[in-house]
């Protein structure tokens, strides 16, 4: 399938997701939902998950809706992500997932690639704890062209 196929690309063109110990859990037509485990070697000085790590969390969840949404094309695409805003709203405790979305209409998403050669849009993320509670809400940039 597809999204399994870029899945195992993400994971293996970016060491600094496993790094962190952060997994795809699923790709779907414009979402994701990715997770990273509860690791003291992850935690700030609070004994929480560092802001660096749930930022790289976002941004995997953000890359992987954004490939979701795009599957047939991405692999002949150059996807760079432009621009991103977080904002932190409660301590995470423990294990994080994060659920990734692009909440444009990605027909007309892929109708402005298909005119102009490029395109770009947002890709909301959610940041929840083991508890459920909402640590951060993210939105990163992407910007989509042909590979040269």
């Amino acid at each position: 399938m597809v999204y399994d196929r870029i899945k195992q690309q993400m994971m293996d063109t970016l060491p600094m997701v496993r790094l962190l110990g952060i997994r795809i859990d699923s790709i779907g037509s414009g979402t994701s939902e990715v997770s990273m485990p509860d690791d003291a070697k992850l935690h700030n000085h609070l004994g929480t998950p560092h802001a660096g790590a749930l930022f790289t969390l976002a941004e995997t969840a953000s890359g992987a809706a954004m490939a979701g949404g795009f599957a047939e094309l991405i692999a002949d695409m150059r996807p760079v992500a432009k621009e991103s805003r977080i904002q932190y709203q409660k301590l995470a405790k423990g294990a994080t997932r994060a659920s990734g979305r692009v909440p444009g209409d990605l027909a007309a998403l892929k109708a402005q690639l298909a005119a102009d050669g490029k395109v770009a849009f947002p890709v909301d993320v959610d940041i929840h704890d083991e508890h459920g509670t909402l640590a951060a809400q993210v939105q990163v940039d992407w910007y989509l062209s042909a590979k040269r």
